[in-house]
């Protein structure tokens, strides 16, 4: 395989059309999956806020509480659970402002992921489908790999049974075997936007 650099620009130029202009790309270890590639969009208006309000890390408590407030309206107190209610006076600094008898969530997300690229050996590809399989929550996922020939359809029927798009050599960098089905959530949850967390953190 090539060289890390060269192969991260192989990635990122086969993924362009597919992930669209404005994204950013950062190479990490994210859910026990070394060199990942990960392709992601600030929300700048977000992270200029947090960093205005020297805002303090969400945890997963404090984002399942957050996720019960629409963001940018004031809401009554009243109006929400006692439950809640005790919990907003100890969110984490520039998550919520409260003002009187109001309470308004200031927090989003400060960031999305449109892709997540695992790579594995060519004799590993049934591991690099499962460590692909681990972002199936947060975003879009593909497998970089150059299976041995009589592999290559085993590797494509259950790659497309999982969603999982399939980048392989070519004569002029990768190529696109497979794309990956689209990341549609049924719901937001803590634990995804908890993903964008971590990330975001480890940004620089």
């Amino acid at each position: 395989m090539a060289p890390a650099a060269q192969t991260r620009a192989f990635v990122e130029h086969a993924s362009a059309l597919l992930v669209g202009e404005g994204v950013q790309t950062a190479e990490m270890t994210l859910e026990g999956s070394r060199n990942t590639l990960v392709f992601y969009r600030r929300d700048h208006l977000e992270c200029e806020r947090r960093r205005q309000q020297d805002a303090a890390p969400l945890g997963i408590g404090a984002l399942t509480a957050l996720l019960q407030l629409p963001a940018d309206i004031p809401i009554p107190l009243h109006s929400l659970p006692e439950a809640l209610q005790a919990k907003l006076p100890k969110l984490p600094r520039g998550a919520v402002t409260l003002t009187g008898d109001h309470v308004c969530r200031q927090a989003v997300r400060p960031l999305t992921v449109d892709l997540a690229v695992v790579r594995a050996r060519s004799t590993h590809w049934e591991g690099g489908l499962a460590r692909a399989s681990r972002f199936r929550t947060f975003t879009r996922r593909a497998l970089l790999v150059d299976p041995p020939a009589p592999a290559r359809d085993d590797l494509l029927m259950r790659a497309a049974y999982l969603g999982i798009g399939i980048l392989e050599p070519a004569t002029d960098g990768l190529a696109w075997a497979l794309l990956p089905e689209p990341y549609r959530p049924r719901r937001h949850t803590a634990v995804a936007w908890h993903f964008t967390e971590q990330l975001h953190a480890r940004l620089p």
